[in-house]
């Protein structure tokens, strides 16, 4: 592809002004000189064939597999024009190919049942990249950079923020996304769909809540914010940040086939403008007093830090009892019942 996509580039340069003249020369080429080109090239493509069976057996299999899977989620993004293939391709690269250490699971883990031992890979998978933690708190500096930048603006401060929380939370949802794209595993599991939520909930609800306030505290230092336990805010709204990031993770692929709105600045279709709103849109509205409070620096901040505590815990314990429609463990529940009847109607039958 980098070769066609070259070769089309270099052919449009030379089709403008001197380099028509080549062009011109190539064309009006005797027909014996473009036989002897394609001898020439196909006696290097067998050259190269040849080179490549014969190392054919020394090549190992898991570069081979690793570039299969590789290839078709990029084909498969490309395709599909879903730009949230591409984080699979980079977490597969990861992860593929790495030797990792067998750890017994601490006992309060496996005391609590399934559904704790479920969140738990979240905790590992996290613990194993110290690297994104350490890039994670180096960025609780970017709101109070922005704000400086701006001025003291409180629109770009506050917006930094929430982005930056928003991807702390989102930065440990890989099993709810895995249980999105293969939910018969779920269902296997028979795990109640409720409970497993709120167990993934705890670490980016943690994450958030610890970045938002580190990020907090770095603006009132850098005299944006006035005196008061702002920092507060952060574990206020982490709840809400945590349903939000959980949303972006279950979100369905790109839908194309949704109409297109005309606007003065041209067509903006609107499957990917909903595709990008999922997930924000929660964390925007369970966030709503936090922004509020940002926006206007009030003198005190407790009523602020109070009435986003309760929004952000009620859009967390809403979405996670409607999550029980999607995720395994009712489904499994139902079709158990569903199997039974139909065995009892059966029994009773002459």
């Amino acid at each position: 592809m980098a070769g066609a996509l070259s070769a089309a580039v270099l052919a449009a340069v030379l089709g403008a002004g001197p380099g028509r003249r080549i062009l011109a020369a190539v064309a009006e080429a005797p027909a014996s000189l473009g036989a002897a080109v394609a001898g020439v090239a196909s006696v290097v493509a067998a050259f190269l064939v040849r080179r490549a069976w014969a190392a054919l057996d020394r090549i190992p299999a898991r570069r081979i597999l690793a570039s299969s899977t590789r290839t078709a989620r990029v084909t498969s993004a490309a395709t599909t024009l879903d730009p949230g293939m591409l984080t699979w391709v980079a977490e597969d690269a990861h992860w593929r190919g790495r030797a990792l250490r067998s750890r017994p699971w601490p006992r309060l883990v496996s005391r609590l049942g399934a559904a704790p031992a479920l969140a738990w890979q979240e905790w590992l998978r996290v613990g194993r990249r110290p690297g994104r933690l350490a890039a994670l708190l180096g960025a609780a500096a970017l709101p109070a950079v922005c704000a400086n930048a701006t001025g003291g603006g409180s629109g770009p401060a506050a917006g930094m923020l929430l982005c930056g929380a928003l991807t702390a939370a989102a930065m440990c949802t890989g099993g709810v996304r895995r249980d999105g794209g293969d939910p018969a595993l779920a269902r296997m599991l028979a795990v109640d769909g409720r409970a497993v939520t709120a167990a993934r909930a705890v670490l980016p609800t943690l994450l958030a809540a610890s970045w938002s306030a580190l990020a907090l505290v770095v603006l009132q230092a850098a005299s944006t914010l006035p005196a008061g336990a702002w920092w507060a805010l952060g574990p206020a709204a982490a709840p809400a940040l945590a349903a939000g990031a959980l949303r972006m993770a279950r979100r369905r692929p790109v839908d194309h086939s949704m109409p297109v709105i005309d606007t003065p600045g041209g067509a903006v279709p609107t499957g990917p403008l909903i595709w990008l709103a999922t997930g924000v849109d929660l964390a925007l509205l369970g966030s709503l007093p936090a922004l509020a409070a940002l926006a206007s620096r009030p003198a005190s901040v407790a009523p602020y830090v109070a009435a986003q505590a309760v929004v952000g815990a009620a859009v967390l314990a809403a979405y996670v009892l409607r999550s029980a429609r999607r995720v395994g463990g009712q489904g499994l529940s139902r079709s158990r019942r569903t199997v039974g009847q139909t065995a009892s109607r059966r029994a009773r039958l002459p």
